[in-house]
């Protein structure tokens, strides 16, 4: 459809056929949908509220806002993902520049690795990316010959594998589990796949009769959180593939392109439908608790989201070529 042409950019590719999914066996189990609960919005006690059209949300504070269209260091072109490294770092797939940069809280660029090219070790059009916190590692995404590629670089940024992922179409999210397994969620056709850190799939399941287009995925335990775009809502499913139940509504969440889970156990779900920056706040069972919006600043697609260990929520606006910082005042 044309939303999803515009939707993944410069990613639209005929779907793969996978072969090799063929001979492997689908994780089944019993899943029961316990459908999509309807939450309302209630404003914190002693907290300012603003009119957004859905609900009354507290304003967030620009901490810092950085980046701009351009080659130079520190500059974008079209990013289409970020992480927070093991200190926090926040870590910028610079995909239109076939680079990743480095930065630390407040914006600085610390370094940056990627020579644009196609052949093991150059990047091509990098969408994603994630860390491994037991090690540093670097876990990228990108396009190389095929439709998706997922490449290993040291803490430094080294090269030092490339893992063979021909099964996948387009990466909407990657994260790495406590175990160090690598979790890659496939958009087009909606399927999650756990994959060593050597490169063996260790375990797939389809997630298509639960969701429509994922967008990004967090992990929590055993739980995964995938986010749902056109579903408008996140979907959860046990590491087994088991499907456990649903968060949010088109009311709250929609069009959700960033999830993260904060150290409390707070489920975070981002957008930046109608061009401004959203965060509704869940409990883990699902009950809404608050939600925030950025009034300060006009934003257009906005991927991913990732709250730090104060507070802070970042997000990254795709369109805009910067990333924005922000204070929520979050209590937990």
């Amino acid at each position: 459809s044309s939303t999803e042409i515009d939707f993944l950019a410069d990613f639209c590719m005929p779907p793969a056929t996978s072969p090799s999914l063929q001979s492997l066996n689908p994780i089944v189990g019993g899943v029961e949908d316990m459908g999509l609960n309807n939450f309302h919005a209630v404003a914190a006690p002693g907290t300012t509220s603003v009119v957004t059209g859905r609900n009354k949300a507290t304003p967030m504070q620009i901490r810092c806002k950085f980046g701009s269209l351009g080659t130079a260091k520190g500059q974008f072109n079209s990013p289409h993902g970020f992480c927070l490294g093991v200190d926090e770092e926040i870590i910028v797939a610079d995909t239109n520049n076939h680079r990743i940069e480095v930065f630390d809280k407040m914006g600085a660029l610390k370094f940056q690795f990627g020579v644009a090219g196609k052949e093991e070790g150059q990047l091509w059009y990098p969408r994603k990316v994630a860390v491994m916190h037991n090690n540093g590692k670097f876990v990228v995404c990108d396009r190389g010959n095929e439709r998706s590629r997922m490449q290993i670089f040291s803490k430094c940024g080294h090269f030092m594998r490339k893992i063979a992922i021909r099964y996948i179409d387009i990466v909407a999210g990657l994260a790495v589990t406590a175990k160090g397994h690598i979790v890659a969620v496939d958009s087009v056709s909606p399927t999650v796949f756990v994959i060593s850190e050597e490169g063996e799939l260790v375990r797939w399941f389809d997630c298509s009769d639960y969701m429509r287009e994922p967008s990004d995925i967090a992990i929590r335990d055993n739980d995964f959180y995938v986010c749902d775009f056109k579903g408008h809502c996140v979907a959860v499913f046990q590491d087994d593939g088991t499907f456990l139940y649903r968060i949010g509504n088109e009311k709250v969440t929609c069009f959700p392109n960033g999830i993260d889970i904060s150290n409390a156990g707070d489920v975070l779900i981002g957008d930046s439908h109608g061009n401004r920056f959203h965060v509704a706040c869940y409990s883990r069972e699902g009950a809404l608790q608050s939600e925030f919006e950025c009034p300060h600043v006009k934003v257009s697609r906005c991927c991913g989201l990732k709250i730090t260990s104060e507070g802070y929520v970042v997000t990254l606006a795709k369109n805009n070529h910067h990333v924005l910082v922000l204070n929520t005042l979050y209590v937990h």
